[in-house]
């Protein structure tokens, strides 16, 4: 097992050696870190700098055990972790969904997606005028008003904000952030079919939107004509889509 040290970022990052394959992982733009990346066992948790074992710097990263990895590399390298830092990030990631915002179809879906938006360890989805946090390990966790109000600053048009906490040893699992708070369940759209979601009761909200792209496959026909068998379909959302589509 590695052993997490606590190290928060005070100016200055800590230097680590990663293991030749991490180095390749690395530069070919994999920003998940593993226990086996690293060549020590007495890991900082925090803001860090990764080298080759030949003295190279390759990038900045950051620490701190979740369920998936023990870290995340930054290709934004950050100065500090403020809210100019997370503002970029969220206008940059704002751009690329235009196309969703301005959608009269869809109102619910992913706004900030981890790594895939340069940050690692934090996702931010849309549900109507309302805004999810989804925390996925400590140190992200311990940067959240940095993070919320660089959110409000990028997308001041939501009204509400909640969070998921989804990290071992987290003090609660769901909560209310900011603003208003949202109706204990109301309807929101996606690719033009309605469901009912819920934002504070447990993990869950009644629709995972990172599987937009599947239910939007289903939209445009891929069940058509065919025969479904609907099984642990815990809200239905799969299946709201198959019933116009299939014969049960």
């Amino acid at each position: 097992m590695v052993k997490m040290s606590l190290f928060w970022y005070n100016g200055f990052m800590s230097k680590l050696f990663v293991s030749p394959s991490a180095e390749k992982k690395i530069l070919s733009g994999v920003q998940v870190l593993e226990g086996q990346d690293l060549l020590t066992a007495d890991l900082p948790e925090g803001l860090v700098t990764l080298y080759s074992n030949r003295e190279k710097k390759l990038a900045s990263a950051y620490l701190s055990p979740q369920q998936r990895g023990i870290g995340w590399v930054l290709p934004q390298a950050p100065v500090q972790l403020d809210k100019a830092y997370f503002a970029s990030l969220f206008e940059a990631a704002k751009v690329k969904r235009q196309v969703l915002e301005y959608s009269n179809l869809t109102t619910a879906y992913r706004l900030f997606n981890q790594d895939g938006d340069c940050f690692g360890g934090l996702t931010i989805d849309r549900y109507g005028d309302y805004a999810l946090f989804s925390w996925y390990n400590s140190f992200v966790y311990s940067l959240k008003d940095v993070i919320v109000s660089a959110f409000l600053e990028v997308f001041p048009d939501l009204i509400g904000g909640y969070e998921k906490c989804r990290f071992q040893g987290a003090s609660h699992i769901s909560a209310h952030v900011y603003g208003q708070e949202a109706p204990e369940q109301f309807t929101i759209l996606e690719n033009g079919v309605s469901y009912n979601v819920f934002l504070n009761d447990g993990l869950m909200t009644g629709v995972f939107l990172d599987q937009h792209e599947v239910r939007g496959a289903l939209v445009d026909g891929l069940a058509a004509g065919k025969s479904v068998l609907n099984m642990f379909s815990y809200t239905a959302a799969f299946f709201y889509h198959l019933s116009s589509l299939s014969r049960f």
